[in-house]
């Protein structure tokens, strides 16, 4: 009996506590509400939605509401942090993630989504992503940045690797934010795009544990930093921006499943296939199955039809049959 309640309490661990949305900012032509869950495959949906573009169809998620359809948000702007399933202590409007898929198809799927849009603006295009690891690349996107003074710790160590590359990524995003409070951002009427990858604080989890001061005092100032971005990003468009935090776990949590699983079932070998679906499956059963249908139903009509056709004269049925040709006068 125990062993069911673990294995139960397992499943809901990794059904409903493996990552997190936060809203931080939405133009007033959208609004966030409620706390429904969200896959992380449906994500790039809810943000395309927020740009105007038109999406798949999909189970619909009742969190998103578009007050004003002539009206969308400006920019869209992303900061990712694998590893943790929640900042907890982020302001803004939260829904809880199912990870069923890695967080940088995400990314992939909204700049796809971009270009197809606009293919003719392809170069003008505003398409950042960057690692918070790599100053090079800030720069490279952002321009020279100002060196700013690391944040003060209590139980985070700058002499030990993990903690100094963390320290790193939030100075290096502080730098970004003042940067952005700088710079006139210049409205084309192209909307803009925006994803900050913040994967330091996955390695000091996997080294201090998901629960210890030092990932607790990580998250408070990573947090601090994303709010502090968040109202920049706001200011410089004019409050059409929608700013999002996207956590999850889901490196930690197909590691727990993969427990799971070995406890469940002692001395079982269990193959998981990790492959998705093919997306074009549903098409082609459908148009296999409709055509299967018509086709065997126009048979059957022209069997009925020849079974009940009278033999007679005029019939091509006692013309073909008929020992000798009749042949009109």
């Amino acid at each position: 009996m125990w062993g069911s309640a673990l294995l139960l309490a397992t499943l809901l661990a990794v059904a409903y506590g493996s990552g997190e949305l936060s809203i931080l900012q939405t133009p007033s032509s959208l609004s966030f509400s409620g706390q429904e869950q969200l896959d992380l495959s449906s994500v790039k949906n809810v943000f395309a939605s927020t740009l105007g573009f038109s999406v798949p169809e999909t189970p619909r998620w009742s969190g998103l509401v578009v007050k004003d359809p002539f009206h969308f948000a400006d920019a869209v702007a992303i900061v990712a942090v694998p590893g943790v399933a929640s900042l907890e202590s982020v302001q803004g409007r939260t829904y809880p993630l199912a990870t069923d898929e890695p967080m940088e198809d995400t990314w992939t799927a909204l700049t796809w989504r971009m270009e197809d849009r606009y293919p003719l603006l392809a170069s003008n295009l505003t398409l950042s992503h960057l690692s918070a690891d790599s100053r090079g690349d800030a720069e490279t996107i952002f321009g020279t940045l100002e060196k700013k003074e690391a944040p003060q710790v209590e139980y985070l160590k700058p002499s030990v690797a993990v903690d100094q590359s963390f320290i790193e990524q939030v100075t290096l995003l502080d730098a970004i934010t003042s940067k952005l409070a700088e710079k006139d951002l210049v409205d084309d009427g192209v909307p803009d795009l925006y994803w900050f990858s913040v994967p330091g604080l996955h390695a000091l989890v996997d080294t201090y544990g998901a629960h210890s001061k030092q990932v607790e005092e990580a998250k408070r100032l990573l947090s601090s930093s994303v709010l502090l971005l968040s109202e920049v990003m706001s200011t410089s468009y004019n409050d059409k921006v929608v700013f999002g935090l996207l956590s999850s776990d889901v490196m930690h949590t197909r590691r727990f499943r993969r427990q799971a699983n070995e406890t469940a079932q002692p001395g079982k070998t269990t193959k998981v296939n990790a492959d998705q679906g093919d997306p074009n499956y549903p098409v082609m059963f459908n148009i296999f199955l409709w055509f299967g249908i018509a086709f065997f139903m126009t048979l059957l009509a022209t069997s009925l039809g020849i079974a009940y056709m009278d033999p007679g004269r005029d019939s091509i049925i006692y013309r073909m049959t008929s020992n000798r040709m009749k042949k009109d006068n």
